[in-house]
């Protein structure tokens, strides 16, 4: 007699976060102009996402949803690609605009690996949201991105946060969050508790 593993139950999942990680985890952009990276950024938030989410990928079937901005959000959506996890994108206003926006006030630009997200064979939707969005809520947006942030929380069945200083877009999406219920905790770890990630 064969025994069965029974199936996992499915979850979609979402993190809000920086869009500037490495100020974030006290590391210098690389490049004056803050297209690249600094790897060592980078790799401290995936192996703090990797550490955060090991238990949840082992008990569910998950999916990812990334608002695609910079940093957090284009980490997590890179984390789904490593592990082979479908990935749905919640992108303000349209992907040409979000993919093609100028750099931003202090000289960070938009996600690094747009379009290779793009490419992903496993990206299941893209959502692309106005500040129009209408979730069956009084909610008016003034900018699409919050609107977005909206958009992933009713999406998802979990939501959480990558969160160091005050930023109004996390902050944003983690009150959404909040008051739908489906906040979970913050990913984020004190500098003396990632010094083992770099």
């Amino acid at each position: 007699m064969q025994i069965q593993t029974p199936k996992k139950q499915p979850l979609i999942i979402t993190m809000t976060g920086h869009t500037n990680i490495e100020k974030a985890v006290q590391l210098d952009l690389v490049e004056p102009n803050g297209r690249k990276y600094n790897t060592r950024a980078f790799g401290t938030v995936y192996k703090m996402i990797d550490e955060g989410l090991k238990g949840v990928l082992e008990e569910y079937e998950v999916t990812i949803v990334s608002g695609m901005a910079r940093g957090v959000d284009e980490v997590l959506a890179l984390y789904a690609m490593t592990k082979g996890l479908p990935l749905i994108l919640s992108i303000p206003n349209s992907v040409n605009w979000h993919m093609n926006r100028g750099l931003s006030r202090d000289m960070r630009a938009q996600a690094v690996y747009y379009q290779k997200i793009l490419d992903y064979e496993n990206l299941v939707a893209i959502h692309e949201i106005k500040k129009t969005y209408d979730n069956g809520s009084d909610n008016h947006y003034h900018f699409a991105n919050f609107a977005r942030n909206q958009h992933m929380t009713d999406i998802s069945d979990r939501v959480y946060s990558f969160k160091s200083y005050v930023s109004s877009g996390t902050d944003d999406c983690i009150k959404r969050a909040r008051e739908k219920g489906n906040y979970v905790g913050n990913l984020f770890q004190k500098k003396d508790d990632f010094e083992d990630f770099l």
